[in-house]
C-alpha cells in the first residue's frame, strides 16, 4: 500500500499537509523528493497593497545605488 502525501521539510521535522491514518504509529519508509518549483502568487487587496507601499516608501531603501568595482558606471 502507498500513500503519497505531500509536506514541508524542516530540518529533521516533516510536516505533512493531510493525515495519513492507516499508518498511524507504523514503520514507514519515507522518500523526499522536491516538488517542482511553481511561482507564487499573493493576491492582495488594494488596500493591502497601498499600506505595504507606504510602508516601503517610508523605511525602504532611498537614494541611488552605491557605485563600485561590482557595479560598473553605465555610460
Amino acid at each position: 500500500m502507498a500513500n503519497a502525501v505531500r509536506g514541508v521539510l524542516h530540518g529533521v521535522t516533516l510536516t505533512l499537509d493531510a493525515p495519513v491514518p492507516p499508518l498511524d504509529g507504523k514503520r514507514v519508509r519515507v522518500v523526499i523528493e522536491p516538488e517542482p518549483q511553481t511561482r507564487e502568487t499573493h493576491d492582495l487587496s488594494p488596500a493591502e497593497n497601498a499600506t505595504l507601499l507606504r510602508e516601503w516608501a517610508r523605511h525602504g531603501p532611498q537614494g541611488p545605488i552605491e557605485e563600485d568595482d561590482d557595479f560598473p558606471d553605465a555610460q
